[in-house]
């Protein structure tokens, strides 16, 4: 699935990308741990939280669809997203969100953060999903990039070890931005990395933007011969979504 472009704003899946993702088939409470300045997704110098699926705010098997917002930057991050509240998650914690029941279809779910200023709309680094579709219950996840990247993030489906983590972790998709794409706020700060057209894979952000194989450049980023898909299928429940991994 990649929502801003076909399924932007909660627009229906179109059957080809159903197909597509079928072939790919082979937080409101919030809890944290422990917990600086961060520009470009900078890490925290504070010991990283391991992802090991023990994070005492969600339980596998519960029949509830749980997001788990990591933070691992260097500074406080805020987080936004599809029906959730937002939140402050220090540096070092993480907080959960319950997203819906393990068995509905939850479709064109969009979750982001930012660090200090808000770039504002469609200049995000996105986490995308559709929850318990009717196709082997299948999660269907990708991160994109086809509008904007603000922060370095990564998806990590819980309790499944043969599912696909999704990582983007380059600081450098932030501040080496090609300048047509820079995007900067009040204090003339770099804040995201803006794409000029979001269709045009020719473009000067997409073709830099694919240097993260793991997330989506462009609209029509799908797969294409040998570069694949930057969506993935997973039977899962419960997810972890960390920024500055």
């Amino acid at each position: 699935m990649y929502a801003p472009r076909a399924l932007r704003y909660g627009a229906p899946m179109p059957p080809r990308l159903l197909i597509a993702l079928a072939i790919l088939g082979s937080l409101v409470f919030g809890c944290s741990n422990s917990g600086g300045s961060m520009d470009s997704g900078s890490r925290a110098d504070a010991p990283p939280i391991v992802i090991d699926d023990d994070f005492p705010c969600r339980a596998e098997g519960d029949g509830t669809t749980t997001a788990v917002f990591v933070n691992r930057c260097a500074s406080p991050l805020e987080i936004r997203g599809s029906d959730i509240e937002g939140a402050t998650v220090a540096p070092g914690a993480f907080v959960c969100r319950d997203l819906g029941t393990a068995t509905e279809e939850l479709s064109s779910k969009r979750y982001w953060g930012f660090i200090g200023e808000d770039p504002g709309g469609e200049h995000h680094t996105l986490a995308e999903f559709t929850f318990n579709t009717d196709f082997n219950d299948f999660d269907w996840y990708n991160i994109s990039h086809v509008d904007a990247h603000n922060l370095t993030m990564q998806i990590v489906p819980l309790d499944r070890a043969s599912c696909t983590t999704l990582t983007c972790s380059d600081t450098a998709l932030l501040t080496d931005c090609p300048q047509v794409g820079r995007y900067t706020g009040a204090g003339s700060e770099l804040i995201a990395c803006v794409s000029p057209d979001r269709d045009n894979a020719s473009s000067p952000v997409a073709e830099f933007f694919e240097s993260c194989d793991d997330a989506y450049a462009w609209s029509g980023d799908d797969q294409q011969g040998d570069d694949p898909s930057p969506v993935r299928a997973c039977a899962g429940e419960d997810w972890a979504i960390v920024f500055c991994p």
